[in-house]
């Protein structure tokens, strides 16, 4: 039994160690499938999540949607002040943690937080929250998410420049890895038609909890840029593994800066990240139209903010071209914010 499990975490490192020397789009449909339809067994300071992120096409604050199922090694932790039991109730199901909003274009709907049972079996995450069924069904790159009557949406193959990515960063013992899933998304929430994409992530790996910065934003156009670091502190402006993106769909390219530098600052309702390298600057001013926290306790602490944002501001500039919201039109994201 001792040695089964060993043998256990053992795969799950290697399964990291795998997806971290990828770093890129070339995954294959295998290895997408078999990341997102698995439990991986994890040793102390282990984590493992899902998360799932929709962005309406219309309204002057579109509609945005997201979906969590969260783990992490040990008996229970606190979520939002709620104790969440975690453990295994047999193979391929055990109970965890499922959470979720939707903003509706007017305000903000807290699908609450559950200490729900969630199994596997094949490809398919069937699980509930709040009273509500939720499941994931299908392989790469088609899919179907429903939440009751609240949410059925098909999830297909996305118009963009790469529509999968596997990275991790892996420093034995420690180490995380993740895999994302770009989408084109139809389908149905809160009884009215929705039209958008979609963003699917599957995350895993042995780490404390830290403070970091990540945002996407997807234009009208269908171009898109995302951006990632990790922090010292809250208030820390001395970031590391940083990264910044640009999908120029018109032009079918894709604009990586190299190591960037970054700043990304919180000015009452608006949020300025600023990024450059050698050749490239890229500055964005994000509007704040709907925000969601989270808090999570035990064996360790996290805050996580969510935020929904549109660009009231986008300029990126290289060596031969200046893109502004006039090429790309409207934009909707996310900007999340975490820390201890």
């Amino acid at each position: 039994m001792v040695f089964y499990k060993i043998w256990r975490i053992w795969r799950t490192y290697g399964l990291m160690r795998k997806l971290s020397s990828i770093n890129g789009s070339n995954a294959s449909k295998t290895l997408l499938d078999r990341v997102m339809y698995k439990f991986e067994s994890l040793p102390p300071l282990g984590k493992e999540y899902w998360w799932f992120l929709f962005f309406g096409r219309n309204g002057k604050r579109p509609v945005q949607l997201m979906l969590l199922i969260f783990r992490k090694h040990g008996k229970k932790m606190l979520f939002n002040d709620k104790e969440m039991v975690l453990r295994e109730v047999e193979k391929n199901k055990l109970r965890a943690v499922t959470s979720g909003w939707i903003y509706d274009g007017k305000k903000l709907c807290n699908l609450g937080d559950t200490n729900a049972i969630v199994e596997i079996p094949g490809k398919k995450i069937v699980s509930e929250i709040s009273g509500q069924k939720m499941t994931l069904g299908g392989g790469f790159p088609n899919y179907e998410l429903t939440v009751g009557n609240l949410i059925n949406l098909k999830i297909t193959k996305g118009d963009c420049l790469e529509d999968n990515a596997a990275s991790g960063v892996f420093l034995p013992p420690f180490g995380m890895s993740w895999i994302d899933i770009f989408s084109s998304v139809e389908g149905i929430v809160l009884g009215k038609k929705f039209k958008g994409t979609g963003h699917l992530q599957k995350v895993f790996g042995v780490t404390i909890f830290g403070p970091f910065h990540w945002g996407r934003l997807v234009f009208q156009n269908g171009s898109s840029t995302s951006f990632f670091c990790l922090k010292t502190g809250r208030n820390s402006k001395t970031y590391f593994r940083r990264s910044l993106i640009f999908h120029d769909i018109e032009n079918k390219r894709i604009i990586r800066f190299d190591n960037p530098k970054l700043e990304i600052l919180k000015m009452g309702n608006n949020w300025i990240v600023e990024g450059s390298d050698i050749d490239k600057t890229l500055k964005m001013v994000l509007e704040t139209y709907a925000t969601k926290r989270y808090v999570m306790k035990g064996g360790g602490s996290q805050v996580y903010i969510e935020y929904a944002v549109i660009p009231k501001e986008f300029k990126l500039r290289t060596k031969d071209k200046i893109i502004t919201l006039d090429d790309t039109g409207k934009g909707v994201g996310t900007l999340e914010d975490a820390y201890w």
